[in-house]
């Protein structure tokens, strides 16, 4: 059983940021005369003749750390690059299409530019002796002009995929792709390192579901009891780690992050709902726990990670109590605090935690009032104002926060703000000549970038996101958008295998449509019981929808199980509802 804290952990609080962020051990990283992404940089480096040296750093990152406190304090380093470079310091999560762009396969990210942002070398951690004689080769390279790469125009980076059309083969070869990947005698997909891969387990438990093949099941079953008996779960404060260094899952990787715990609450309670197993409710419920001491305020806001701390880690409860815990991004991450929202909107049902649920509200009503501008979308949230208007993924995930919202809830306000952030980001992202969406609005793209299509993962969710709206408000002209992204991301899917779990998740939703759990009625107390079964189901696509008017009409509480086409049941009776959608019962769950 997890020790938990009564109090929110304040000794995990990072202070305000500054311009740049580096590790928190002592280092000497801030001599180099960093600048940030921009014009200022690049026209430096034409002016001057020099080749950019651009770090793509993490604050949850231990390399990118260990970086700080050897070569970029390295004097002989910090000196070449202050003399024969123009320094570039950017944090991934804070410009994602940044590092979508140069990551050369982890962080940190070492990389080398030319004054128009095309690539010269990189590479990811260099150790001190290799960092100088690396800086002193490109930059001897850079001057006498032996390495340069020509300007190409985006369709010769970004070809557009060759759209094809939409069968339920896709998801099944997704499916096989999965449990050819599955490392049976372990658990998880591959070999070290190990990744959560959240998608990936809710898609298998999906097409479990769908399917009956009991191979999804243990495959999902089997990784998640590997991964909480392993050492990714922390058995003392809660929540997971980010991966394993080894197949076995015995080695950790100490940062904690929102994204990766955000989704194995969901996965927990999909699973729990098809196995009954209890070690898969009350680790969703530790989870979401440690999730609101930690990684938020406990009021409104969501934050994207907690630091790696080996040593910290490696203590007992009591030893822990005695040191400041590893520091908290307190960066509010908008696509990663919608989805959280959306995690605890289930779980606060589910698991009947009305301040979960409450919390979810109250970070969607935040990022509206302090995230959203009319005209410029949403935008990330730091140091008392947003920053970094225009990134699809932002609008996209909070347009499914609210659609969440309102199918809890049945408020008219999530729907229509949900509409609101669908529209504007078919006017600002989407490339009519691809059919695709861009990753960032053409006016908000960085100096040195160019206008790409989303990663397959970002068009699926926004797929997703049409084909919600769709269920809700019964309007088609969504369901067809939602196809032509997705027949021309269909072009994308092959070469992103196991990673293509998200595509064929939307498929999946597209051709087979959703379950509809329709509530309403009173009294409230029944109203809600239903929902809480909707919740606990395993039925893959259900999508509750309960009245607003709950509680409030003289009116018999009842529930409606419908396709878009059809109802095939109406009852006012809890247990039927439970037998009808495979959910546990209340007092199976053990919930109170």
């Amino acid at each position: 059983m997890i020790a938990m804290k009564e109090e929110k952990s304040e000794g995990a609080v990072e202070s305000p940021s500054p311009r740049f962020r580096f590790s928190p051990r002592p280092n000497l990283a801030h001599e180099i005369a960093w600048l940030p992404w921009g014009e200022e940089a690049f026209a430096r480096a034409e002016r001057e003749g020099k080749a950019v040296l651009l770090s793509i750093s993490a604050v949850w990152c231990h390399w990118c750390h260990v970086m700080d406190e050897t070569s970029y304090s390295d004097h002989t380093v910090i000196d070449l690059i202050n003399r024969r470079f123009v320094p570039v310091r950017v944090d991934s999560d804070r410009n994602p299409d940044i590092n979508r762009r140069y990551n050369q396969g982890g962080w940190p990210t070492t990389a080398f530019l030319d004054p128009r942002g095309a690539l010269l070398a990189g590479a990811t951690y260099i150790p001190p002796e290799a960092m100088r004689t690396a800086l002193q080769r490109v930059a001897e390279l850079y001057s006498q002009h032996d390495i340069d790469i020509a300007a190409q125009d985006a369709e010769t980076l970004f070809p557009t995929p060759r759209a094809g059309g939409l069968d339920l083969g896709m998801v099944e070869e997704t499916g096989a792709q999965l449990l050819r990947a599955w490392d049976r005698p372990f658990g998880g997909l591959g070999r070290e390192p190990k990744f959560p891969q959240t998608e990936a387990l809710a898609f298998a438990l999906d097409l479990y579901a769908d399917e009956a093949n009991p191979e999804y099941l243990v495959f999902a079953r089997t990784t998640l009891e590997a991964m909480i008996g392993g050492h990714l779960l922390d058995d003392v404060e809660g929540g997971f780690f980010r991966y394993s260094t080894t197949r076995d899952w015995s080695v950790p990787h100490y940062e904690k992050m929102l994204a990766d715990n955000a989704g194995l609450i969901n996965v927990l309670l999909k699973a729990y709902g098809l196995s009954g197993a209890e070690i898969f409710r009350r680790t969703a419920g530790e989870t979401a726990a440690y999730v609101f001491r930690v990684l938020s305020d406990g009021r409104s806001r969501f934050f994207g990670s907690q630091d790696a701390d080996e040593g910290y880690y490696a203590l007992n409860a009591g030893d822990r109590a005695k040191l400041s815990a590893p520091p908290v991004d307190r960066t509010v991450y908008t696509d990663l605090a919608a989805r959280a929202a959306v995690s605890f909107l289930l779980e606060g049902t589910a698991l009947q935690r009305e301040e979960h649920f409450s919390l979810a509200l109250a970070a969607l009503e935040f990022l509206w009032s302090e995230s959203f501008r009319s005209g410029e979308g949403m935008a990330h949230y730091h140091d008392g104002e947003p920053h970094r208007w225009g990134l699809l993924d932002d609008g996209v995930e909070t347009a499914l926060a609210f659609l969440a919202a309102f199918g809890y809830t049945g408020e008219a306000a999530y729907l229509e703000k949900a509409k609101i952030l669908l529209n504007h980001s078919s006017e600002n992202h989407w490339d009519g000549n691809r059919s695709l969406f861009l990753d960032a609005a053409p006016e908000h793209i960085l100096p040195g970038l160019q206008a790409q299509p989303a990663e397959l993962g970002s068009q699926s969710r926004a797929a997703e996101a049409m084909l919600l709206y769709w269920v809700f408000s019964g309007e088609e002209e969504w369901r067809r958008r939602a196809g032509e992204v997705l027949s021309t991301a269909s072009g994308m899917a092959a070469a992103y295998g196991i990673m293509a779990a998200p595509f064929a998740s939307a498929v999946n939703l597209y051709l087979r449509g959703p379950l509809l759990v329709k509530i309403s009625g009173s009294p409230e107390e029944t109203a809600r019981s239903f929902l809480r079964l909707a919740a606990l189901s395993p039925r893959p696509r259900l999508v509750p929808m309960i009245s607003a008017e709950v509680g409030r009409i003289q009116e018999e509480a009842w529930a409606e199980v419908c396709t878009m086409d059809s109802c095939r049941l109406r009852t006012s009776e809890p247990e039927v509802l439970a037998r009808d959608l495979g959910a546990i019962g209340e007092s199976e769950s053990g919930v109170k």
